[in-house]
């Protein structure tokens, strides 16, 4: 079994968008509502006013869904919420 530490990183709001993500069939329906969407684009954006160079919005866990090939889809285990929301305000 590997080390678990050898696949924990930090990589940039950029970085994630670009992966093929999917949401597994058993997670739960997005669900935030307007306060939760809201507190994490207030957070942010104070951070970029702020001029935070790194700043951390939680931890997000992807597990590859066939780990020999490099190319396929990232499952979203934990994170949905945010991510989703931060879609939706990158894509709009």
């Amino acid at each position: 079994m590997s080390n678990l530490n050898e696949n924990l990183r930090i990589v940039s709001v950029r970085e994630m968008m670009v992966e093929r993500l999917a949401i597994p069939n058993y997670q739960r329906p997005y669900r935030w509502g307007t306060q939760s969407a809201l507190r994490l684009i207030t957070d942010t954006y104070e951070a970029f006013k702020n001029r935070i160079p790194e700043y951390r919005m939680g931890s997000v866990v992807l597990h590859r869904e066939n780990i020999n090939d490099a190319s396929s889809k990232l499952n979203i285990v934990d994170g949905q919420q945010r991510l989703t929301t931060l879609s939706i305000l990158l894509f709009v």
